[in-house]
């Protein structure tokens, strides 16, 4: 007929949302109830309890599906929170392996270098300590004043060393080009004496008294200083001289100054 659904035609099934459920299962029941009990006035209490237990499930499975729902998205929102961290941690580790990787060469680098400093420092260290031992050689066979004393003993640090060392090695090269008066100690005739000692450089040297009255020439001979006299009055004035000019005392003048030989060490002792 028409109007009327084909017999073999199926009809479209709704889903009956489960409050309107609920609400027909409770009036089915209570409608069983009512078919059982006596007719009386107690039915409509019976269907408005019903009805309300009806209500009170659907309100609470409202909320439970609420609550789940803000449970399900909080977790998401966690969980989206810590796939974050995991992965800002797993970029801070790689940034931090590549970090010790270069920390590693740099220091290598570092200690190849250091090596290199103490190798440097080592071999300065020996050089200071011949040049040191050479100054002292040399100062111990050559006339007093020529090399200046060592005042770099207590120095450990090799540069600061070996600045020192050559700088006491200039000024004793200054020193062998000038001529300097010095109060020194020498041995007169077997005495130790106090004389002023004028020195030509490293090559040649002439004393005088300190009361002016002798004079003479000056040698190094086994590391002592040896005075001998002047044999005639004119060599001692001419020493006496020298010395005021040198000092500053006298002008400038030519003077000629004995021959300083030096002594010779022989098995008997010392004899110019």
């Amino acid at each position: 007929m028409h109007g009327m659904p084909p017999r073999n035609a199926k009809t479209p099934f709704r889903r009956v949302p489960y409050g309107v459920a609920a609400f027909f299962a409770a009036l089915a029941a209570v409608l069983g109830a009512a078919s059982s009990q006596p007719a009386g006035p107690a039915l409509p209490e019976q269907v408005i309890a019903e009805l309300r237990r009806a209500n009170a499930a659907r309100t609470q499975r409202l909320n439970e599906q609420q609550e789940w729902a803000m449970e399900a998205e909080r977790l998401e929102l966690l969980l989206a929170t810590v796939n974050d961290e995991a992965a800002r941690f797993t970029a801070e580790a790689d940034q931090a392996a590549k970090d010790q990787a270069e920390f590693k060469k740099q220091l290598a680098a570092l200690r190849a270098r250091q090596e290199r400093l103490e190798a440097i420092e080592e071999a300065i260290d020996t050089v200071c300590e011949r040049l040191e031992e050479a100054l002292d050689a040399l100062a111990a066979r050559s006339l007093p004043g020529l090399v200046p004393p060592d005042r770099a003993a207590g120095i450990t640090e090799p540069d600061r060393r070996l600045a020192a060392g050559a700088r006491r090695l200039e000024m004793a090269e200054r020193r062998a080009c000038k001529a300097a008066v010095e109060i020194v100690q020498g041995n007169l005739d077997g005495k130790t004496v106090t004389v002023k000692l004028l020195r030509l450089g490293g090559v040649s040297a002439w004393w005088l008294a300190l009361d002016g009255d002798q004079a003479g020439t000056a040698a190094m001979a086994a590391d002592v200083l040896t005075l001998r006299r002047a044999d005639r009055p004119a060599d001692v004035q001419a020493i006496r001289k020298a010395l005021a000019i040198v000092e500053g005392r006298a002008a400038p003048d030519w003077v000629l100054l004995p021959f300083a030989r030096k002594p010779v060490k022989q098995a008997g002792g010392t004899q110019p």
